[in-house]
């Protein structure tokens, strides 16, 4: 399970939400994602206010992702415009403004996914867009936030990348940008799509060669894990990228569409796989489909 982050309490007025006993008097099933239109401390000042009839469980600060929170998750806030949506979820706020994107730090994202993957986590939440929605997405609402820059992709990949639930006991990313990737010059760096894991990611033309983008990972015990990849996708993409998994019966390879499904993880499979640190993923550029082929980031949890 997620850990639990570390809060600063300042607590909203008792006439700005509702007394309850969540989720044994409601089930909590969703999170709201909320920008404050204003700085973080007018935020939690507001919820502060008898008279402002209004309050969210926590408040992210841009600058360092520092979290203030107003309300246990046991109580009921008055956040989304819409009692069924505020009795059964918890909302976030998040400092800064829908129309200026140089408030949503990478300390912010970070802080508020951390904090989202332990909601998650503690109260079996799955960390999807079904799940985790912006105020402006709830039925009824009137707002926009959070907004065009508000960056889905990234957020959900770390909450995903947070959370403790589906890890199994192992889990363990090798992004392109890491020193536990390596490929050769022939594979440029680009931070073109908003669908990419991390800053960037790797694409090249196909061709007939041994030049493979390579994953290690260190894998603590022989066993069944599942490999999963991130790539950002367009229709310019290749329909047939190679992607090899090193088993304990060999490589085996199969074949991803990198046209579509992109900015999230897809599943390439379960595959029994040898303790040790190597090299155990590698993309090829050896394909008969047309279009870049991309290696960005892969993800190995236990089975």
């Amino acid at each position: 399970m997620a850990k639990e982050p570390s809060t600063v309490w300042y607590p909203a007025h008792p006439n700005n939400f509702t007394s309850a006993n969540r989720p044994a008097s409601d089930p909590i099933d969703w999170v709201v994602i909320h920008v404050t239109q204003g700085s973080w401390s007018s935020a939690l000042n507001w919820f502060q206010n008898p008279s402002a009839g209004v309050s969210a469980h926590y408040t992210v600060r841009s600058s360092d992702g520092k979290l203030g929170q107003s309300l246990s998750e046991l109580n009921i806030g008055y956040h989304a415009g819409n009692w069924t949506v505020n009795r059964r979820s918890v909302g976030i706020e998040h400092e800064g403004y829908v129309s200026d994107p140089s408030w949503f730090t990478g300390a912010m994202y970070r802080s508020s996914a951390r904090l989202t993957a332990y909601l998650c986590d503690r109260f079996n939440i799955p960390a999807d867009r079904d799940h985790i929605f912006g105020h402006n997405e709830v039925s009824g609402a009137s707002h926009t936030d959070p907004g065009r820059y508000w960056d889905w992709n990234k957020y959900l990949g770390y909450v995903r990348d947070f959370s403790g639930s589906a890890s199994g006991g192992y889990e363990q990313i090798v992004d392109n940008a890491s020193g536990r990737f390596s490929a050769s010059r022939g594979w440029k760096a680009s931070s073109w799509s908003g669908e990419r894991y991390g800053k960037n990611y790797r694409y090249t033309k196909p061709a007939a060669r041994n030049d493979t983008a390579r994953y290690r990972f260190k894998v603590p015990s022989t066993g069944r894990y599942e490999v999963q990849a991130w790539w950002p996708s367009t229709s310019g993409y290749n329909a047939s990228t190679p992607v090899g998994i090193n088993t304990t019966s060999g490589l085996e390879w199969v074949r991803v569409d990198q046209r579509r499904n992109g900015g999230e993880w897809v599943t390439l499979g379960t595959f029994e796989m040898a303790a040790g640190d190597r090299e155990n993923v590698r993309v090829s550029r050896w394909t008969g489909g047309k279009g870049y082929v991309v290696a960005d980031s892969v993800r190995i949890v236990s089975a």
